[in-house]
């Protein structure tokens, strides 16, 4: 898939795209993973809802490269086309058939996995909760950070004093700025929160771990270049009414010093 411009019709070629984990190409195949595969059944059935019954005549969820797929659908809403095959008996929109019917493709299953061993319970490997969270809010526009901090801040406020100390545990286990400037709303502070233990269910990583001897004074920083563009904002601006009103031409504001509205 190359991605190589913009839309040029926001409806057509963004709305109306219907993605589906069931339709494969040739090398590709289902993982074991039981969400998958319950949302392989599903999506047909949301793009039906969603699209309508000839979602798959639509160009943009047309195959490329292959003169057409035909399947046994017939009329129904935004049908624009009659789905016969080369050869097909238009009276027949069901398999098997012995008068003229649809006729399945040649089947060229994969090497399928083979898996041994016993299944348990078990916490995944690899996990780090903290870190996607912390590339996030370094990557926020600053005023962006005002706000979440502003917002999280007020509503902590109205929380129970144990659930106060953890939710600000976990934030300085984010970030030492994201967890002092919230903890300012409920007068609490790194030190008031670093005697509590992990989750019963968490296993922290041996960087979490480190964090967690430090808490609160890790010496974290705003270098979003570390983190690259994967988990930043939009470039945008925070305006006020009045700029807006009297047009945006002139604006000239970098990503940390817009104004505040």
């Amino acid at each position: 898939m190359t991605l190589n411009r913009n839309v040029d019709d926001h409806h057509n070629e963004n709305e109306q795209i219907a993605m589906g984990t069931g339709v494969l190409v040739d090398g590709l195949d289902f993982s074991d993973d039981k969400m998958l595969i319950g949302r392989t059944f599903s999506y047909s059935d949301t793009q039906r809802y969603r699209v309508g019954p000839n979602y798959l005549q639509l160009p943009v969820n047309s195959p490329k490269g292959v003169k057409s797929v035909h399947t046994h659908q017939r009329g129904g809403l935004m049908s624009y086309g009659v789905d016969l095959a080369e050869g097909q008996n238009p009276h027949v929109n069901y398999e098997p058939s012995i008068t003229g019917g649809l006729t399945e493709a040649e089947k060229k299953p994969n090497n399928q996995p083979e898996i041994t061993g016993r299944v348990a319970p078990a916490n995944i490997e690899r996990r780090n909760d903290y870190m996607q969270a912390r590339a996030r809010y370094v990557t926020m526009n600053a005023w962006e950070r005002d706000g979440l901090v502003e917002e999280l801040g007020g509503m902590i406020q109205e929380a129970a004093p144990q659930v106060q100390e953890r939710f600000l545990w976990h934030l300085f286990m984010i970030h030492d700025d994201y967890g002092t400037r919230v903890g300012e709303f409920i007068s609490k502070s790194a030190d008031d929160v670093k005697h509590l233990e992990p989750l019963s269910t968490q296993t922290l990583t041996e960087e979490e771990q480190k964090r967690l001897q430090n808490l609160g004074r890790n010496g974290d920083e705003f270098d979003s270049t570390v983190w690259g563009t994967w988990t930043s904002s939009v470039v945008n601006h925070q305006v006020t009414a009045e700029q807006v009103m009297n047009g945006l031409g002139s604006l000239e504001y970098t990503r940390e010093d817009a104004p505040a509205a």
